[in-house]
Parts: structure tokens; C-alpha cells; sequence
């Protein structure tokens, strides 16, 4: 909605940020194993974070909306898990520097779980510190030149959070990360927030009745 008036530069910062959102809280998987189907075979390195076909279309909603596509491939159509990480990786060659793709931030995010014991990584309090940690990272790699901006892009943070009807804990505290570390006050965050919900109703209310 307000993406197409963020620079090129804010449009894949908010992506990165985006993609970080929603797989801060989404199952992991090793060798695309949940932590109960684990066998003494299993490589434990080969960690990754679950992305499901809703959050694929979410994202390529928001690429298309940006104008920022990371290049040729249908992530939909990918038939396992190692097909689609393998197209993953082909549009992350195929951007420069590899900066602005969904395996970047999941490797940032894989590797620092990874500096925890096994035992705690799927813990609800280690997957907020981890994603958190990611956070920060990008939070410190990016300034912005408009007040505005910041607001902009909580705002379209918040629209990715309601996706499936409310903001889990998980992606409050993330939301609320961000709100601090831009010094935007309460109110604020408040405001773009009720916004934000009744958007997210219109929106669906008018998917039904198209649907009806």
C-alpha cells in the first residue's frame, strides 16, 4: 500500500525485515525433519525454518508491490522442501550481493539459533531472543532520511502481522523492537496499529463478498 513510495533501498530493507517477521516463529526443520521425526542419521547442521504456501504468496505479493523480484522461478510450484530451498538459492545468486532474499535472512537467523544448545532452540523464548538478534543486525545496517519513512514501514509490518487475523506474541515483540529503536511513540504505534486492523477487516470483508 505505502510501499511504492519508500526508496529503492527502504523497499528491500522492509522486505528483509518482512521475511524476518514471518519466519521468526514458524517450525524448524532439519534435513526437513521436525524435531520429533529426528533419527541418529540426521544432520543437526542442516537446519532451516519452515515456509508455508501462504507466506510464499505474501511475499511475492510484496515483491511484485515494491517492484523488487529477486528473479526467475516459481517458489510455488517447488514439489519438497529441498527443491524449494535449491530455487531459493537460485534467486539469491541471482540478486546482487545476495542481500535481499528470503535464504539470507533465514540464514541470519539459522545461525544464530545455532549458538544455543540443541535442546532450548525450539523454546517460544530462545526463537523471540534469536529473531530479535536479527533484528538489531538490521535495525543497525539501516538509517532512514525521513521521519516518515519508519512509520511507513511499521505500517506495512503490521498489515504482514495480521496476514492470518492477529499479531502473535512473537511478532509484537518484534513490532515493538522496532517501534523502540525508531523512538516512535505510543500513540503512534497505536494509531498506525487500529488502522492497520480495520484495513485488514475491509480487506477481508470484501474478499467474501466477491467469494459469496
Amino acid at each position: 500500500m505505502l510501499l511504492k513510495l519508500l526508496s529503492d533501498a527502504d523497499k528491500r530493507h522492509f522486505l528483509d525485515l518482512a521475511d524476518l517477521l514471518t519466519m521468526a516463529d514458524k517450525p524448524l526443520l532439519w534435513e526437513g525433519k521436525t524435531s520429533d521425526e529426528l533419527t541418529s542419521d540426521t544432520d543437526l547442521d542442516a537446519l532451516t525454518v519452515q515456509e508455508n504456501e501462504q507466506d510464499r504468496v505474501l511475499m511475492e505479493e510484496l515483491e511484485k508491490s515494491a517492484g523488487m523480484r529477486r528473479g526467475g522461478g516459481n517458489l510455488a510450484s517447488a514439489s519438497s522442501l529441498p527443491e524449494m530451498m535449491r530455487q531459493r538459492r537460485r534467486l539469491t545468486a541471482s540478486v546482487e550481493g545476495g542481500s535481499r532474499s528470503y535464504i539470507h535472512i533465514m540464514n541470519r537467523l539459522v545461525d544464530t539459533l545455532k549458538t544455543y544448545p540443541f535442546i532450548k532452540m525450539e523454546k517460544p523464548e530462545i526463537r523471540v531472543q534469536a529473531a530479535i538478534t536479527v533484528l538489531a543486525g538490521l535495525l543497525e545496517e539501516k538509517k532512514y532520511d525521513l521521519i516518515s519513512t519508519p512509520r511507513a514501514i511499521l505500517f506495512e509490518l503490521l498489515l504482514v502481522a495480521l496476514r492470518d487475523g492477529q499479531i502473535t506474541s512473537t511478532e509484537s515483540v518484534l513490532l515493538k523492537e522496532f517501534q523502540r529503536h525508531h523512538q516512535l511513540d505510543d500513540f503512534i504505534y497505536d494509531d498506525l496499529l487500529e488502522r492497520a486492523e480495520v484495513l485488514n477487516q475491509e480487506i477481508s470483508k470484501t474478499i467474501s463478498i466477491i467469494l459469496e
